[in-house]
C-alpha cells in the first residue's frame, strides 16, 4: 500500500449525516482541522503517545483509589480488629458507609468534574481521600472506623467515570474498549501490588510505636497525597491546552499531533465537541435515564459486584481461613490479581479487534461463575491448593467485562447523557460493595 493510499482526511471519513454535525458543532473545537491529512501510521503513533503518556499515570492514580479503598482487607490480617475493638459486624457496617460515601457524591462530583475538567478536580480529590485514609492511624473504636470509611468514599465518588470520560477524549468509540480494559485493570495492578506491598509495610509494626495498620494506612495515604499533587500539574486539559507550570507549558504533543488527535476522534463521534466546556444539566439526568439502554448496563455492573465486593474485602482473610499464614495469604492473594489482569485486557483486546461486545462479556461473567460454583460445590475434603484455585479462578473472572461494557456504554450515549450513564454504571458498581463476613 502507498503512502497516498493510507492518507485520511476528516472529510472523506465522515457521512453526510456526520458531516452536518461537525461542520455546526465542531469548527470552532479547539484543535479540530476539517482540512488535515494523515497517515495511518501517523496516527498510530500519535495514539502511542496517548498509551504511553496519559494512560500509565491515570492507572497509577486508580491503583491508589484501589489501595485505599481495599486495604482495610490487608489490615484485617494484622491486629486491627483486636486494636480498635471491632468485629465483622463494624467492619461490614463501615463498608456499607464507604459506599453510601460513594453513591452520594458520585454524580454530583462527576458533573462538577465535566465541568472543569477531570484533570483539575480529580487530582484535588485525591489529594483530599488521601489525606482521610492516612488519618485512619488515629483511629481507636468503631465510630473512628466509620468516620474515615465513609469519608475516603465520598471523596473517591465521581474518579472512575471522571477519569473514563477524560480517556474518551483521546480515543475513538472503537478504540475505548481496550483503554478502559487498561484503565480498569488498575484493580488487578492493586491487588498485584497490594499484596507484596501490604507485606512489607505490615511488617513494621512496633517500629515508632505504630501498629502495621497504621504503617499501612499511612504510607498509603502519604503516597496518594502526593500523587494528587502530581496529578494536578501533570494531566493537560485536553490534546490543545497543556498544563502550564511557573509560567512554563509542559506540552505532550505537538499542534500537528494534537490536531490529529482532536480530528479523529470528532469525526467518530461529532458529539464528543456539543457540549464541550458547558456544564450537566438537569435535563440531561432526566434524558439519561429515561433512555433504555442504560438499564442492561446498570444490571451487569450489579451482577459484576456479587463477585468483586465480597473478593476485594475478604480474599487475603479467605485464604489465611484455607491453611496460609498473613504473609503467605497477601502474597497468594497478588497471583489471582495478576491473572486478573491477563484475562480482562486479552478479553478486551479481541472485543476491540473484532468490533464485537455483548458475546465478550458473557464470556467474562461466565468465566467468574465457574469460580463461585468451583468454590461453593467444593468436597468438604478437599485440600487447600484446590479451593485457593477457585479464588483465583474467581479474581479472574470478576470485572473482566467491565471495560467491555463501560466501552459499550460510551459509544452507545450522546455526549450530554455520557457523564450522567458512566457515573450510574459505577454507582452499580459499588452498590453491592455492603459484604457480609
Amino acid at each position: 500500500m502507498d503512502a497516498q493510499s493510507e492518507k485520511h482526511s476528516p472529510s472523506s471519513a465522515l457521512d453526510e449525516r456526520k458531516d452536518e454535525t461537525v461542520s455546526g458543532g465542531t469548527n470552532d473545537f479547539p484543535g479540530y482541522n476539517a482540512k488535515i491529512e494523515f497517515q495511518s501510521r501517523e496516527a498510530r503513533n500519535v495514539l502511542l503517545k496517548v498509551d504511553f503518556l496519559i494512560l500509565p499515570p491515570i492507572v497509577l492514580c486508580f491503583c491508589f483509589l484501589q489501595f485505599d479503598r481495599t486495604n482495610i482487607g490487608n489490615a484485617l490480617t494484622d491486629t486491627l480488629r483486636k486494636d480498635i475493638n471491632v468485629g465483622n459486624t463494624e467492619v461490614n457496617l463501615a463498608q456499607t458507609l464507604f459506599t453510601v460515601g460513594f453513591i452520594v457524591t458520585e454524580l454530583p462530583f462527576n458533573m462538577i468534574s465535566k465541568y472543569i475538567g477531570p484533570e483539575r478536580f480529580l487530582p484535588i480529590t485525591m489529594f483530599l481521600w488521601g489525606i482521610v485514609t492516612w488519618s485512619q492511624v488515629f483511629m481507636k473504636s468503631a465510630t473512628g472506623l466509620y468516620a474515615t470509611r465513609f469519608f475516603i468514599g465520598a471523596l473517591e465518588g465521581g474518579y472512575i467515570p471522571g477519569f473514563a470520560l477524560y480517556i474518551s477524549k483521546f480515543y475513538t468509540n472503537q478504540e475505548l474498549a481496550f483503554r478502559y480494559a487498561i484503565f480498569w485493570a488498575a484493580n488487578s495492578f492493586a491487588g498485584a501490588l497490594g499484596g507484596p506491598l501490604s507485606i512489607g509495610l505490615l511488617s513494621l509494626g512496633g517500629r515508632g510505636g505504630l501498629y502495621g495498620w497504621q504503617w499501612l494506612f499511612l504510607i498509603e495515604g502519604a503516597l496518594t497525597c502526593f500523587l494528587g499533587i502530581a496529578a494536578y500539574l501533570y494531566f493537560p486539559h485536553n490534546a490543545v491546552k497543556p498544563k502550564s507550570f511557573m509560567g512554563k507549558n509542559l506540552s505532550m504533543f505537538t499542534q500537528r499531533e494534537a490536531s490529529i488527535l482532536v480530528t479523529r476522534v470528532l469525526c467518530n463521534d461529532p458529539t464528543k465537541a456539543l457540549r464541550y466546556g458547558k456544564p450537566v444539566l438537569p435535563s440531561h439526568v432526566l434524558d439519561t435515564f429515561r433512555d433504555w439502554r442504560l438499564y442492561g448496563h446498570l444490571v451487569a455492573a450489579l451482577l459484576s459486584m456479587v463477585m468483586i465486593s465480597p473478593m476485594n474485602t475478604y480474599a487475603p482473610s479467605i485464604i489465611k481461613i484455607l491453611g496460609f499464614s498473613s504473609l503467605q495469604a497477601n502474597g497468594l492473594n497478588s497471583v489471582g490479581s495478576i491473572c486478573a489482569l491477563i484475562w480482562s485486557v486479552s478479553l478486551a483486546f479481541s472485543s476491540d479487534k473484532f468490533q464485537e461486545r455483548g458475546f465478550h462479556i458473557a464470556v467474562g461473567y461466565l468465566w467468574g461463575a465457574v469460580g463461585l460454583l468451583w468454590l461453593a460445590l467444593a468436597p468438604e475434603n478437599v485440600g487447600k491448593w484446590i479451593l485457593y484455585g477457585g479464588v483465583v479462578w474467581t479474581q479472574m473472572g470478576m470485572g473482566s467485562a467491565q471495560a467491555i461494557s463501560a466501552a459499550w456504554l460510551t459509544a452507545k450515549m450522546e455526549d450530554h447523557k455520557r457523564p450522567v450513564a458512566l457515573a450510574a454504571y459505577s454507582v452499580h458498581e459499588m452498590l453491592l460493595d455492603t459484604n457480609t463476613a
